[in-house]
């Protein structure tokens, strides 16, 4: 029906909207309060619902009927859609945002729309191509992505002023996948010289709450001419410094009344960290990385690079003490007894993915917690109280049952089961050997546990907190 190339255009648009809010991928929101249709594209992913919806022609019309502000464009700038492999024109800046290994299926998202388009867009853009690029997709992860990222990025630095630089945004919580982009990135003849995470999800998005990633790492790139190497344990304390300083920076630049990061924002920065040294030489561990940006298997010794970003990330663990905890007191304790306190900390921020728990034991190299969790359901994990873990040892969960943290919670436990503090105080004084050297550790551990007493949806620690601060009192006072 349409009679000119705007006439096309406005249709493409409305039926692009048409099909994003009207297609069996679509699915029912129930909030509680209402329920309503969500889009398509709700998320990086065509999902199939069992709850899916349609809409009737006459309901259509908040979707295809809609304001577009018209605004005339004086510009230089030229649009080229292209295979990166084969991009010739010479930039002092390239900007991009990689596919994230198998992360994101991007060629089956593009294919959605170009399914309703082709025929149209050929009507009112016959210059344009129209056809399908899947072929030219780079997807997937491991030998033949990494070769593929390589060709990409050195195409682009080839095609780079020397004193020219790019911009990587970046975000992944897996080990093995920055180990290969830092594979990819040296191989391409580049090196990190910068680093930021950079708030990119804020409240209108819906995810300031919880342990969700809420920044993007922002990498800056220049062509790399550095013949440096080194065996792996001689920068460990390189990169532990620069994770420290990293997290040290978005900390000052935090809004103290109102933080966008979160214990997650603050790991993915040491990845961001780790990248900046490590691609700062040529050779790790007597492997050259250029000659090995397609490899993927160690003949079964672990990936240097690899291990260096997992001590990166304990790094970052073990330093993100939580708030009124001592500094001096939180380096003492084991990684399993920081492991517990963190995970305190996750409940209090309404954190119960079973996904941050493992992501923070693998931080704090923790093997095997299962017994230490009162629930293992979806959105549903916590760790268990005092009178859930009863006197039980614990056997199999990290050596927690021979630690200090494990006697105190058991002290909080026979308190509550005789409902008298003194109990408590007697157990410490009877079961934790050189009780007067250790006093001060304890202290510190029951004064943490009481912060929980009351958090409203922590009802469950309401008595373990007030017995702990009963103990906290017989404790302090304690001079015989």
């Amino acid at each position: 029906m349409a009679e000119s190339k705007e006439e096309l255009v406005v249709g493409l648009l409305g039926i692009n909207k048409l099909a994003n809010w009207n297609s069996k991928l679509c699915g029912w929101i129930n909030d509680g309060a209402n329920e309503k249709g969500r889009d398509t594209f709700y998320n990086q992913a065509l999902n199939t619902f069992y709850n899916g919806l349609s809409r009737t022609i006459s309901t259509l019309d908040t979707t295809w009927f809609f304001n577009i502000n018209n605004e005339e464009i004086d510009s230089n700038s030229s649009v080229i859609l292209s295979d990166a492999r084969s991009i010739s024109q010479n930039c002092d800046l390239w900007i991009t945002d990689p596919p994230y290994a198998d992360a994101v299926n991007y060629h089956e998202l593009s294919e959605f729309f170009l399914a309703w388009d082709k025929e149209l867009l050929r009507r009112a853009f016959p210059e344009w191509y129209s056809d399908s690029k899947r072929i030219l997709a780079v997807r997937g992860n491991g030998g033949d992505f990494n070769k593929s990222m390589v060709e990409i990025y050195r195409n682009l630095a080839d095609n780079m002023s020397e004193n020219g630089i790019q911009v990587i945004m970046f975000t992944h919580q897996d080990p093995a996948v920055w180990a290969e982009l830092r594979r990819i990135l040296i191989g391409a003849g580049l090196t990190v010289t910068a680093a930021w995470n950079i708030a990119t999800e804020t409240e209108s998005a819906g995810l300031k709450e919880g342990n969700y990633i809420k920044g993007t790492v922002i990498l800056v790139l220049r062509k790399n001419v550095s013949t440096l190497n080194a065996f792996s344990d001689t920068i460990i304390f390189e990169i532990q410094e620069e994770v420290k300083r990293q997290i040290d920076s978005m900390k000052n630049l935090e809004d103290k009344e109102d933080p966008n990061f979160n214990d997650a924002d603050y790991v993915l920065a040491s990845y961001a960290a780790a990248m900046k040294v490590l691609t700062s030489y040529r050779r790790i561990g007597g492997v050259d990385v250029e000659e090995e940006a397609g490899k993927t298997q160690f003949n079964g010794r672990i990936d240097p690079v690899e291990e260096l970003i997992n001590n990166a990330i304990r790094t970052a663990y073990d330093y993100l003490i939580p708030k009124s905890f001592d500094s001096f007191i939180w380096k003492s304790l084991s990684p399993v007894e920081r492991f517990f306190i963190k995970g305190m900390e996750l409940e209090k921020n309404n954190v119960y993915q079973l996904g941050a728990y493992q992501e923070m034991a693998r931080g704090f190299g923790i093997k095997e917690f299962k017994n230490m969790l009162a629930s293992t359901k979806a959105n549903q994990v916590r760790f268990k109280t005092p009178a859930e873990l009863g006197n039980k040892w614990l056997r199999g969960s990290d050596n927690f049952g021979n630690t200090l943290l494990r006697q105190v919670l058991m002290a909080i436990n026979q308190g509550e089961k005789e409902e008298n503090g003194q109990a408590g105080r007697a157990w410490l004084k009877n079961e934790v050997e050189n009780y007067w050297d250790k006093r001060q550790i304890i202290l510190e551990l029951l004064r943490y546990l009481t912060t929980t007493e009351h958090i409203v949806h922590m009802k469950h620690w309401e008595d373990p907190a007030r017995y702990a601060r009963y103990i906290l009192e017989l404790v302090t006072n304690d001079g015989t």
